[in-house]
């Protein structure tokens, strides 16, 4: 499957956009398209040091958070539990 360059844009904005939501306060991420998903790989900031946290989530799933609440909504749940220890105080 062939990704744009400006699929993969917008699909670094939408992760970038959902990881500063939920409140992860040091981080650095890739998105890298896999087979009808894409695979968000996550090293960020914990107590201890550094933590990393490989998310997948569907293609079209994640490029539609930047727009659709109840996708975002779904997404940042999801994902700020798996993100629990990387989030500032007051986070989502």
């Amino acid at each position: 499957m062939r990704i744009s360059g400006d699929e993969l844009e917008r699909a670094r904005a939408a992760t970038e956009h959902l990881l500063e939501e939920l409140g992860v306060e040091a981080y650095l991420f890739q998105v890298e398209p896999r087979d009808g998903y894409w695979e968000v790989d996550v090293e960020c900031a914990v107590r201890q040091g550094w933590q990393r946290i490989v998310l997948r989530v569907g293609r079209e799933r994640l490029l539609a958070s930047w727009k659709q609440g109840e996708v975002r909504d779904a997404l940042l749940a999801e994902w700020g539990s798996e993100l629990e220890d990387c989030r500032k105080e007051g986070g989502r």
